[in-house]
């Protein structure tokens, strides 16, 4: 029953609300038979089964907060995030009471630089999903307060800079303008261009969306779309951006009195 789910934050969103994203994928569809092994304490490759995908989880600034408690041996850490979901809503409410009680693994990324580390192996158990409070919570806003929680394991999380599967992104094509269209698709792969293009504008979006996270991959090649700073798109530092293969950008959606804008999240 995991599903994406990003903030629903519509009358509260800020720039700097995201400084983590979960990923989450169940323990059922993890290899477990066959996990990858760490080397240098970081995991390389993608642990789920074939045709397995990862879920997403966007989470109020700062709660996510990893941290691994000494188990009750002197060799074992049992780990525990706390991420705090905002708003509460039909979509939200229905993901926490489908999930409750679920075991799952779990990749977090920090935003500043694009790091991930996984938690949750077999070897834990997997990380529980509760909750710990539904309404109001510190901030002043409302939201789901969740509670993941792994037992003993001598290695409660690694550093993971393997792939992060998801489903089909919705291919971009620039062919005919320098606009497209959202969906409810949260990855967009920028296909190579005949000639230059730069993405001017992001059309369909809704008051709905503000406080979405989308992401943006490159597949360019000979043509790669480039993104400017403007008033459309706010890049860190004013640096450009070109979607070329293996580069990608994340953007939060916001609105500006009757517009949208997408701030840069971080960038790889």
């Amino acid at each position: 029953m995991l599903t994406d789910l990003p903030k629903d934050q519509n009358k509260v969103s800020k720039i700097s609300t995201l400084k983590y994203r979960l990923y989450l994928a169940l323990l059922t569809d993890v290899l477990e038979d066959d996990f990858p092994k760490a080397i240098g304490a970081t995991i390389s490759t993608n642990p789920l089964k074939a045709g397995k995908v990862w879920k997403f989880l966007d989470c109020k600034i700062n709660t996510i907060k990893p941290n691994s408690e000494p188990g009750e041996s002197p060799y074992t850490g049992k780990l525990k995030l706390t991420p705090i979901i905002e708003g509460i809503s039909k979509q939200t409410l229905s993901w926490l009471y489908e999930n409750m009680g679920k075991d799952v693994l779990v990749i977090w990324e920090r935003c500043s630089d694009g790091q991930k580390f996984l938690g949750g192996s077999p070897c834990s158990g997997g990380m529980n999903i509760k909750f710990t409070s539904i309404g109001a919570q510190e901030g002043g806003i409302e939201g789901i307060a969740l509670s993941l929680e792994g037992s003993e394991c001598p290695e409660p999380f690694w550093f993971f800079d393997g792939t992060i599967v998801r489903e089909d992104p919705q291919v971009v094509d620039l062919s005919s303008g320098t606009t497209f269209a959202l969906s409810t698709k949260s990855q967009y792969l920028m296909s190579d261009n005949t000639a230059p293009k730069t993405l001017s504008d992001i059309t369909n979006v809704t008051d709905a969306d503000v406080g979405r996270v989308i992401e943006l991959v490159g597949a360019g090649v000979n043509n790669p779309t480039a993104i400017a700073s403007s008033t459309k798109f706010i890049l860190k530092n004013g640096l450009s951006f070109s979607a070329s293969v293996g580069k990608s950008i994340s953007f939060v959606i916001t609105k500006d009195g009757t517009g949208y804008a997408f701030y840069e999240v971080f960038r790889s």
